[in-house]
């Protein structure tokens, strides 16, 4: 589940930030209990923290943390230091093409048979033909107060601005390190705000949505004081449904997630 869930940066023309140049690392562990934290407050699927911490640990090139230049990733005051964070998910393009379509549900992935075969350094090894067709799914970015200090000039006005910094590394990392062939990148966006960035960098719905709806009057506990998140329930839209669904009465939709997508090898997409 893609998101921004800070602010983002002012529109163009407003007064850019001092640059200074970011180092990318490794997401401390205090950090990536963090991203847990508010994913699951704000996204009303179960995710065990095991799977995230599995997803990181089978490709922690791919999860990255960015900090100030000499602020460093230290462990006594991670979260204050770290600018952003963005987490991709490689995984062979069968079963990426099953998320796209909704028929795998992004908490169900698993790293230990879903993503490429571990090795494949990046440049020129091996031919075409041997190359392990890969889709990147972004599963999370955010972007914290002071990650306008990683942006060059002219993109801390962006409001794509930190998006396609934090995408720009994920693509040299996978074609330095990896002999992977990226057919694509995908995110499930969780917010409006997430939607409307990566709709800017050129994604496009792939017509699966996940809507959850928050049950009506009768439907809760038998005291009506049940918990909110138990009361909450996910209906998958899928792209060859031809109607969205007619909700019972009472029932409200509180919020939306949609997959998007952006084909082509790693020259076309960033």
């Amino acid at each position: 589940m893609a998101t921004q869930q800070s602010p983002l940066p002012a529109g163009p023309g407003s007064q850019s930030p001092p640059i200074k140049s970011c180092t990318a690392h490794p997401i401390p562990d205090a950090v990536l209990r963090s991203v847990y934290a508010s994913d699951q407050a704000m996204y009303p699927v179960s995710l065990p923290y095991t799977t995230l911490r599995a997803w990181v640990d089978a490709c922690p090139d791919l999860a990255i943390g960015f900090s100030r230049e000499g602020d460093g990733p230290g462990a006594a005051a991670a979260v204050a230091q770290v600018a952003g964070v963005v987490i991709v998910l490689p995984i062979t393009r069968i079963y990426w093409e099953d998320l796209l379509q909704g028929r795998l549900k992004e908490a169900d992935v698993d790293s230990r048979t879903m993503f490429p075969r571990p090795g494949g350094g990046g440049g020129d090894q091996g031919e075409e033909a041997e190359r392990e067709e890969v889709g990147l799914h972004v599963y999370h970015v955010e972007r914290y107060g002071n990650a306008d200090l990683c942006l060059g000039e002219g993109e801390a006005g962006e409001r794509t601005g930190y998006l396609k910094y934090a995408l720009k590394e994920v693509v040299r990392r996978v074609q330095a390190r990896f002999d992977w062939k990226v057919v694509g990148i995908s995110a499930l966006t969780a917010t409006p705000a997430g939607k409307r960035a990566f709709e800017r960098l050129g994604f496009t719905p792939t017509g699966y949505r996940e809507l959850f709806v928050t049950k009506g009057a009768g439907e809760g506990s038998a005291d009506g004081m049940g918990d909110q998140v138990l009361q909450t329930r996910m209906i998958c839209h899928y792209p060859d449904d031809e109607e969205d669904p007619v909700l019972a009465g009472g029932a409200a939709i509180t919020s939306t997630s949609e997959m998007t997508v952006m084909y082509g090898n790693l020259s076309d997409v960033m």
